[in-house]
């Protein structure tokens, strides 16, 4: 990370003044200007041309600094001279700095505030100077030992993303614990241009930036190790992660196409989910601590929340160890719905609706939204010496929740609402395991060209479904499945078509999909020197991941297993990739421009069932040979075994006539009108059949990326970023193969021959600072972006796809690219204003743009029509072939394989079948009691979404309340207090899972605290 070196207050310095202050800081150089106040000292004299260009640390300065904490006044001097202070062994920076007035240089200044310190100084070039330990040493005969120094991975607060010239937000630590989260895509809430596609009944998250997401479009992590599971859905969840917002110290995302370490695939972004670190747990100047956090719903107004809570263990063992466990439990019940202006608009908006009725469904909880979360964390670090470090970290979560069907409406057989419980349909238990393990290396020697970091990872995630028994078979009011079970026909091999779907319905299913994910990620940043002239630096490395699906289904009966098969509607497969990036920046005080380039390679292997069609061409023989032969059967069945009620002559007529076919069928030619008669001509049939198919798929892609960033005075910073990206296509995509669950009329298909989405996307925006801005001592930022995205080939699900060889498609479902550009724009705001007593936050998102247009092929595996394009036996060909050659094609084939379809009206709930809503959120805080009493609300907006031809909302505009309280008793205990929901409102969360149709949660009270020691 790089900083700029504008002055701020320190975060923990000003919630608790009374505090020692103590920071601990990452490997990469923080400049210390990030924590300090606003100086009121100024150069002694303008800046001339010559004085810009003399050395920054012999320029002279006007100082009046008090006796005080070391931290501040090192704060005070980079706010003064624009010269960089870092420390990069991870040590606290202790003791009190003299006080300093009058004029000197900027060395003499720093060398004084240092003089009774036990720190040296070293200076990397003339904008930044490294605080050094002294080294002690042991000597003994004639060898000294020098104490080692430690380096931490620590972070601090979320202020840096003002300082980074790109679209980067972050999720603190302080706004969970604000607003505890129900749901994971809860803590997403503050952040500007992200959504998610949230299922109150799956706790399962999946990150939307920008209007995008599924299948690796956003690079979804946790501590940098990728989450890659995804259990084929209805495109609102295909993609989803399991994370525990108990265990995260923050999250921080990244908007468009990067040249970084984790930009592999990614055409949105990411989304790293950082977890808790030892000084996290730790309290200041301690080497040994525990932290204990529980929180739970009070009374009648608990709605559901039982528990969320954690505890943590961590310490360092010398000057060489660091560990940390931790556990956590979070357990929600069923909850109910705000009960305060009710909107029902959404609840027959379906898929592709063409109509809208006034229906109301009354809904005093939102059922099986119960479900429980457990999981473990584990951190050893392992500091080798003063310049490499080891660490070592499992984290491991357990879910069980509900299988639960789409929304109930109506009942189908008498067309009533279905009010209360049964508004929803239980299937049965889901359950879902992660585990991710990494082990990760630091290089980080005193050398400016090294400053390495290597992480090998391993991600397993499981996910089950168990589906209990359907609907049973019944036949004039006898239950045909329990019968044909009892008496042992359904446990033939095979099973009789007659007695098929009565057995199928008595079966219990318990479908399990596994992806394992196997990554490795290797960066260094160099700082050098080019021509004399400094500011350089070069981040590059490679990153490689590989996911490998299993997918399988059982059949159980009465606790029995009967069969298990591969289900080919889920990730079964193996997915690479593998990328080398580079990226080379300049920057002085004034300018950044940057330049990357990333090399990615690409591979799949799998095997599914791909349609084709089978041709057969009759001429005049076969079609007169076969009619002979239909007519001959036709003939001496009437004549032998006649139907009731046949008429004796229309008998003796067929038994007449038997002798004459049998002539025609030895010989057709003897036919006396076999010439001329319409039921001999020529034709071609086809059929369509499923072939296996072998999947061998690979491509590579050179992608490249731009950056600028321009800073008129030490308040603004202007940037520009433009950058290709590109996603090749998944496993579900091009592997999924099957009938959907209880609709036999939905088949899925395969498209192996899918290609990569490409991307073009750039942002412009500014970076804002300021101290001091309406009062002593206050702190303002504030980050304003544009974007604009356009992706190539993007692929949709279709469920009107027509086969090779076949004419109608409706209900044949697969994933196709859209042949017009997709297009997404917006604004995005995030403002950050603390006056120390009072504080507010805001962010906003506009969507700009219209909803996307789609266009596919009609025959997206091709139309395998050859009939047309093959001469009969006399050489002639159809009309149709001789059209489609003088229209341009070589073939009549080739033609049906250019026929397109545009409109919207079967594309099915694809994620980008409309584009995001606005959105925002409005944190007004006040501290009081000496800042240990903190009290505050966030006010909740979303506007209204849905297409744009539809004259009702998907998603209705609303807007919630929420309080917040916290107060610090004593150094060892917080107590806080949570109401979210204030005034019961009824809504439905901006851009959820259409299907789901889950309102939010009504007015919701928690209360806890955490004690650490």
């Amino acid at each position: 990370m790089h900083v700029k070196g504008f002055p701020l207050k320190p975060l923990e310095a000003s919630l608790k003044p009374k505090r020692r202050p103590t920071f601990r800081y990452t490997t990469t150089a923080i400049m210390l200007g990030l924590l300090a106040t606003q100086a009121q000292a100024q150069p002694s004299v303008p800046a001339s041309s010559d004085a810009t260009q003399q050395n920054p640390l012999q320029q002279r300065y006007t100082f009046d600094l008090p006796e005080q904490h070391l931290l501040y006044s090192l704060g005070e001097f980079t706010a003064t001279t624009q010269i960089a202070v870092i420390r990069q062994d991870g040590q606290p920076i202790d003791g009190t700095a003299p006080a300093l007035h009058g004029e000197m240089t900027a060395d003499e200044a720093l060398r004084t505030l240092l003089a009774d310190s036990s720190l040296t100084l070293s200076y990397r070039n003339d904008r930044t100077a490294e605080l050094l330990a002294q080294a002690t040493s042991t000597t003994v005969g004639n060898q000294t030992t020098f104490s080692p120094l430690t380096v931490t991975a620590n972070r601090i607060g979320d202020d840096w993303i003002y300082h980074e010239p790109r679209s980067v937000s972050v999720i603190s630590r302080e706004q969970i614990d604000r607003t505890p989260p129900r749901h994971a895509a809860d803590m997403l809430q503050e952040t500007p241009g992200v959504y998610s596609a949230v299922n109150a009944q799956d706790p399962g998250l999946s990150v939307n930036i920008r209007g995008m997401q599924d299948f690796g479009r956003v690079n979804m992590m946790v501590d940098g190790m990728r989450q890659n599971f995804n259990e084929n859905g209805h495109q609102q969840r295909n993609g989803t992660m399991y994370v525990d917002s108990e265990l995260l110290s923050d999250v921080v995302i990244e908007k468009g196409a990067s040249t970084g370490v984790h930009g592999a695939g990614a055409i949105a972004g990411s989304a790293n989910f950082r977890t808790i670190d030892v000084d996290d747990v730790l309290l200041p100047g301690k080497d040994i601590g525990v932290r204990l956090r529980g929180m739970t719903g009070v009374g009648g107004e608990g709605n559901g929340v039982n528990f969320i809570g954690s505890a943590a263990v961590a310490g360092r063992l010398g000057d060489r160890w660091e560990l940390l466990a931790a556990r956590s439990n979070r357990n929600f019940g069923e909850y109910t719905p705000g009960r305060r202006r009710p909107n029902y608009d959404f609840l027959t908006v379906g898929v592709q609706d063409e109509f809208h009725q006034q229906i109301e469904q009354d809904v005093e909880r939102v059922r099986f939204t119960d479900n429980e979360q457990d999981s473990n964390l584990f951190k050893a670090s392992f500091h080798i010496n003063d310049d490499q470090s080891l660490t070592f970290s499992y984290l491991g979560t357990e879910l069980s929740y509900n299988n639960v069907s789409d929304r109930q409406i109506t009942n189908p057989a008498t067309g009533e609402v279905r009010d209360g419980d049964d508004a929803w349909r239980r299937f049965g238990d889901a359950s879902t395991t992660s585990d991710s393990v990494s082990l990760r290396y630091n290089l980080n020697p005193s050398s400016p060209l090294l400053n390495l970091e290597a992480n090998a990872y391993f991600v397993s995630t499981e996910g089950q479904r168990y589906t209990e028994a359907g609907r049973p078979v019944v036949q004039n009011g006898t239950d045909m499945t329990e019968l044909y079970w009892m008496i042992g026909v359904c446990e033939a091999n095979p099973v009789q078509d007659m007695y098929y779907n009565a057995c199928r319905a008595g079966l219990d299913n318990n479908n399990r999909t596994q992806i394992d994910t196997y990554g490795f990620t290797l960066e260094n940043t160099a700082h050098f020197s080019l021509s004399g002239m400094d500011g350089f630096s070069s981040n590059h490395g490679i990153e490689y991941f590989i996911d490998k699906g299993e997918s399988t289904t059982t059949q159980e009966r009465g606790g029995r297993q009967l069969a298990s098969t591969d289900n080919t509607m889920q990730p079964s497969g193996e997915r690479s990739i593998a990328s080398a990036f580079g990226n080379l920046q300049w920057e002085n005080k004034t300018f950044t421009l940057a330049a990357g380039l990333r090399y990615d390679y690409y591979k799949l292997d799998g095997s599914t069932k791909l349609p084709g069609a089978e041709w057969t061409y009759r001429d005049r023989y076969a079609m007169a040979s076969r009619y002979a032969e239909n007519q001959l059967a036709n003939r001496t069945r009437n004549c032998h075994n006649p139907s009731p009620g046949s008429s004796e002559r229309s008998i003796q007529r067929a038994c007449d006539s038997i002798a004459a076919y049998e002539g025609y069928a030895n010989d057709p030619t003897t036919f006396p009108n076999y010439e001329t008669s319409g039921h001999f001509n020529p034709m071609w049939l086809s059929e369509t059949v499923m072939q296996d198919y072998d999947v061998d798929n690979s491509m590579d892609k050179l992608l490249p990326t731009l950056s600028a960033a321009y800073r008129p005075n030490e308040n603004v910073e202007l940037f520009a970023n433009w950058g290709r990206g590109w996603r090749p296509p998944s496993l579900t995509e091009t592997l999924m193969q099957g009938s959907h669950p209880g609709d036999p009329f939905a088949v899925m298909f395969p498209n192996p021959h899918a290609q990569p989405e490409t991307s073009r996307s750039w942002d412009v925006g500014a970076n804002f600072i300021a101290q001091d801005l309406f009062k002593d001592g206050d702190r303002f930022f504030s980050k304003l972006s544009y974007y604009d995205t356009r992706v190539d080939n993007y692929l949709i699900t279709s469920m009107v796809n027509v086969m090779p060889g076949q004419v109608g498609g409706l209900g044949h479902t697969m994933f196709v690219p859209n042949l017009l550009p997709m297009n997404f724009r917006g604004l995005e705001l995030e403002i950050d204003y603390d006056a120390e007593n009072w504080y507010t936050q805001a962010n906003y998102t506009h969507v700009l743009g219209s909803d996307n247009q789609f266009c596919q092929k009609v025959y997206p595996l091709g139309s395998g029509n050859i009939r047309e394009d093959m001469p009969d036996e006399n050489g002639n060909y159809s009309d149709a072939h001789y059209e489609a050659i003088e229209a341009g094609y070589d073939s009549y084939e080739a033609m049906r394989d250019d026929l397109t379809y545009c409109g919207i009206d079967v594309i099915g709930m694809n994620s980008a079948r409309q584009l995001p809503m606005d959105r925002g959120s409005l944190v007004f805080g006040t501290r009081w009691l000496d800042q240990r009493l903190d009290v505050g609300t966030r006010l909740n907006y979303s506007a209204a979404g849905g297409p744009e031809d539809f004259d009702f909302d998907l998603w209705p505009s609303y807007v919630t309340w929420d309080l917040f309280a916290s107060y610090q008793v004593n150094p060892n205990l917080l107590l806080r207090a949570t109401m979210l929901n204030v005034r019961d409102r009824n809504y439905v969360t901006g851009y959820s899972d259409i299907f789901s149709k889950s309102y939010g949660a009504g007015r919701t009270l928690m209360a806890g605290a955490e004690l650490r020691f």
